[in-house]
């Protein structure tokens, strides 16, 4: 299947990123802008990815930095361009090719007014254990047999 891309101004000065027909992204001053949602951003490696075109035409148009918007979660994901061609790597799961950027490697930011999607109930929250394998203070053992620390006898630690 063939893919077009174009890249049209609206009338308010923004550059429309168009995949086959349907507009994706937009590019404002030097930034392509995309919403995206949960369910887009790659599980296996965990990454966000756009289309290889699409970037191009974003790129052609003045942009400089892909910035992402979570519709979901109100995390806004922002890498330059330059960084997305570097670190980046291709694929082609069937929606055309795309280039990804692993989610470490974007700047993240939570916007301040978006409030998570699911509510925080208090009753589900389980106990932190903590198991340590430290050796108790001032002790240890050597094949199987409790010494003290300063090389003196044998010692039993009661608390």
């Amino acid at each position: 299947m063939l893919k077009k891309s174009l890249a049209r101004k609206a009338e308010n000065g923004k550059q429309l990123i168009k995949v086959n027909g349907r507009i994706i992204g937009k590019v404002v001053k030097n930034e392509f802008r995309k919403t995206i949602h949960s369910n887009w951003i790659l599980q296996t490696p965990p990454a966000i990815a756009t289309d290889i075109q699409a970037l191009h035409d974003a790129e052609r148009a003045g942009a400089v930095y892909c910035v992402f918007w979570n519709a979901d979660t109100g995390i806004t994901y922002r890498a330059p361009i330059a960084k997305i061609w570097d670190m980046g790597f291709t694929f082609n799961r069937g929606y055309g090719d795309q280039i990804a950027l692993a989610l470490p490697l974007w700047t993240q930011e939570r916007g301040a007014n978006h409030s998570p999607t699911t509510a925080t109930d208090t009753t589900e929250v389980k106990p932190l254990e903590y198991k340590s394998r430290a050796v108790k203070r001032g002790t240890v053992v050597v094949n199987g047999r409790q010494l003290t620390l300063f090389g003196g006898e044998e010692c039993n630690l009661q608390r």
